[in-house]
């Protein structure tokens, strides 16, 4: 098979659409050695290992956007038998069988959230039409989202696929045993020091969360949940939220009426080996999202050995499984005490640590490759 993947998203270095791209891309190469790829790219910025099999083309336009870009490359890669978009989207000129990953339907299940007049979308519909007779099948990432799109979208079930995502196992690990810097305990079980860089000079253990602006992270309970924890663990933790959170200024406002400002900290967007870092030295990750086609970042702090709380919604417990503590996103109360709990019993949070590695090593790049190119070969040999 001649198989071309169109991934726009691979120039977002940092977010959840780049990492899928990459994780997948470098599996495929790793487990397929018979078929044939072009690896489409915007740019670049991200150097792959070279296959015999697989040739990146990095292709740009002088109109460097998304809609345009990847109407116009698809035509301009010769003759192939299968194209993948890793996100969704769709072309407006098909010429072999067409794959697409749709991640999640978060517009659909919170469309209040969505602005009236989408001007990509707009753009889409006029291309395109109905894109849902082009598409020739659907992946997607869990369980929920497949019964997400099953009730909101005209799909039959034979052209609609579960694959989770992986992780990189070598990268995104519990730390090396350590030796003579050992990090004590504190009576209650948690690190002592949180070795955070500045613009803290903190050095308490701390409660993690990854996550952005979008509402339905749901961060402000959190923020909330953390400020009614009582006052011994309060004043003994940080709470650390990692993400681009600039357009969320009532995130600081609540800490500030909290009284937890000064242990709140916002580190921004960070790069892999630092958000990797920041997993391995938690005392506590916690997810409290109200919707994900998968959770990512429940995986990744699993991996890296960190205790978790996630919301039981959506994809989540899928994720999790029994290597978390699930709780209700919109239950302030009932997720203070979760986090109260972890924090004050150090064998729950033991348990916790070594359940996550396990579960996370059911979630790898190699096998989400295999079964993207067992759906390609079932499409194309139709």
């Amino acid at each position: 098979m001649k198989i071309v993947i169109a991934a726009w998203h691979l120039r977002d270095f940092n977010v959840g659409l780049g990492r899928y791209c990459r994780g997948l891309i470098e599996a495929i190469g790793r487990v397929d050695r018979d078929n044939q790829y072009q690896i489409l790219m915007p740019d670049e910025s991200y150097q792959f290992p070279e296959r015999h099999n697989i040739r990146y083309r990095p292709i740009r336009f002088p109109l460097f956007r998304r809609r345009f870009w990847e109407q116009m490359v698809p035509l301009i890669t010769g003759p192939h038998d299968l194209l993948h978009f890793p996100y969704d989207s769709c072309v407006a000129w098909k010429r072999a069988k067409f794959v697409t990953t749709i991640h999640d339907v978060k517009p659909l299940v919170f469309p209040e959230l969505n602005p009236r007049r989408n001007l990509n979308s707009v753009v889409e519909r006029m291309l395109v039409g109905d894109k849902w007779r082009k598409i020739d099948h659907i992946v997607t990432d869990s369980e929920s989202s497949r019964r997400n799109i099953l009730e909101r979208l005209p799909v039959s079930p034979d052209r609609l696929t579960v694959i989770y995502p992986g992780i990189d196992l070598e990268r995104f690990r519990s730390a090396d045993p350590p030796t003579s810097n050992l990090t004590p305990r504190t009576s209650n079980g948690a690190s002592q020091t949180s070795n955070l860089q500045p613009p803290t000079n903190s050095r308490r253990p701390y409660v993690l969360c990854v996550a952005g602006a979008d509402p339905t992270k749901n961060v402000e309970t959190l923020v909330e949940a953390f400020g009614r924890l009582p006052q011994p663990v309060r004043d003994a933790h940080d709470l650390v939220l990692v993400g681009d959170f600039r357009r969320r200024p009532e995130l600081r406002e609540r800490a500030a009426f909290l009284g937890i400002e000064k242990q709140t900290i916002f580190p921004g967007v960070v790069g892999d080996d630092r958000l990797i870092e920041l997993y391995q030295q938690a005392a506590l990750f916690v997810f409290p999202s109200r919707y994900e086609g998968f959770g990512l970042p429940v995986l990744e702090a699993m991996a890296c050995g960190c205790p978790v709380i996630s919301s039981n919604a959506s994809s989540l417990p899928e994720v999790a499984g029994d290597a978390a503590v699930l709780v209700d996103p919109m239950d302030v109360e009932g997720l203070s005490k979760a986090m109260q709990r972890v924090l004050s019993d150090h064998i729950l949070s033991d348990d916790l640590r070594k359940r996550g590695p396990v579960r996370a090593s059911q979630f790898t790049w190699d096998r989400t490759a295999r079964e993207m190119v067992a759906v390609y070969k079932k499409v194309v040999e139709g």
